[in-house]
């Protein structure tokens, strides 16, 4: 159970915000108009984790993960999930229902990007916590409704808050475990 002091802040630099803008429109889904800012955040989250695991963005192709877990290897495939939102213990861990039954990662990771840092300028971010795909399952379904609009967005998200997630020192030393 995480709170905010075990977050792992990770710097985000200009080749991370570079490579993210190249990569977004490849990563676009058109199912929202907010999809560009989705894909912009999606791709500099997957980074976060990159930069934290491996110490280098380059250890990661984001372009080829479309459908599938984001960072898959011996023993252990991650899905990153990253929301640009106030950084505290109730914010949530959201997976899509229509995802959680389409993939079977070994583990969601929450990475956070503080609000308040203008789009393309993001310097920082935190790496929260993780569950289990069972974990997800097993979490509330909440339907989303759009914060600008009110309207119901068409889909409904499992939700697990920050607070209940694993701590993420737990998911990298076991990840740095089975590496070795």
């Amino acid at each position: 159970m995480p709170s905010a002091d075990q977050f792992i802040r990770v710097p985000i630099d200009v080749a991370m915000r570079e490579r993210a803008r190249r990569e977004q429109a490849a990563r676009q889904i058109r199912r929202t108009r907010a999809s560009p800012a989705d894909a912009y955040i999606g791709v500099l989250g997957e980074l976060v984790w990159a930069r934290l695991r491996y110490g280098d963005i380059g250890r990661l192709d984001t372009l080829s993960t479309r459908g599938k877990a984001d960072d898959v290897s011996a023993g252990a495939q991650i899905e990153v999930k990253t929301s640009k939102t106030a950084v505290h213990e109730r914010a949530h861990l959201m997976v899509r229902e229509d995802y959680a039954r389409a993939r079977q990662p070994t583990a969601y990771v929450l990475v956070l990007i503080p609000e308040g840092q203008p789009e393309g300028e993001e310097t920082c971010a935190f790496v929260c916590g993780w569950a289990t795909h069972e974990e997800v399952l097993r979490s509330p379904l909440r339907e989303r409704y759009s914060h600008k609009t009110g309207a119901a967005q068409g889909y409904r998200c499992h939700e697990i808050a920050a607070r209940d997630l694993h701590p993420i020192r737990t998911l990298l030393a076991a990840l740095s475990h089975d590496a070795a």
